[in-house]
């Protein structure tokens, strides 16, 4: 979720972290995932949450049989994810964008990597660093959804510009595809909708 262990950014989450957990958790995944639900993995297969917050998206990956790690780099998200999602079967794992030394030194490969409103939160030079460094934990078969924020950010957890076309690019620099891309769909959050925050969804597939 950012480029230091230490930074504004995370402490930014830490310190709102209950607000913020009971928003996203009132939020389904079925909702949150619907412009890339088709792509998705038919078959159970290994998973990666990166910046996985509360756990929503990665108990409910766990829910349809896959196998899940959710990379957190917050220790209020990661505490509160495993109370909350006590019952799924998750590897929490603290770890960040963009080097995911931790997750890396796992060496598993796997069939889907989630990236749910994360990149906005890097430099663009760190977002070409955390795809390619998330693109090359890719199983044969595998393919990686971001959700890529557009717009505002709140001053205690300040964001950058994301440049899809760039992020595009490197992917297919690194062999992988566009299954799909869609621009500018609004946020589910009213206080985001009206505040201008857009989100560009990108499917990135090996095969």
């Amino acid at each position: 979720m950012s480029e230091t262990r230490d930074c504004p950014v995370l402490r930014g989450y830490a310190a709102a972290a209950e607000a913020l957990y009971a928003v996203w958790e009132g939020l389904s995944s079925e909702a949150v995932l619907a412009p890339v639900l088709a792509d998705l993995p038919a078959e159970p297969g290994r998973c990666l949450d990166l910046g996985a917050g509360s756990g929503r998206d990665a108990a409910w990956l766990s829910g349809r049989a896959h196998r899940v790690w959710a990379a957190e780099p917050v220790a209020e998200f990661r505490a509160a994810g495993r109370r909350l999602h006590a019952a799924a079967a998750i590897t929490w794992v603290d770890d960040s964008l963009p080097d995911l030394a931790r997750v890396r030194a796992l060496g598993l490969r796997f069939d889907l990597i989630l990236a749910i409103g994360v990149f906005h939160h890097l430099t663009p030079t760190a977002q070409q660093q955390g795809l390619s460094a998330a693109l090359a934990l890719l199983s044969a078969r595998g393919r990686m959804i971001l959700s890529l924020r557009h717009g505002p950010t709140p001053p205690t957890r300040p964001g950058h510009p994301v440049d899809t076309d760039a992020l595009v690019a490197t992917a297919l620099e690194q062999g992988v595809q566009v299954r799909r891309l869609i621009r500018d769909h609004p946020s589910l959050l009213p206080d985001n909708r009206a505040a201008g925050v857009r989100r560009d969804w990108l499917c990135l597939s090996r095969e």
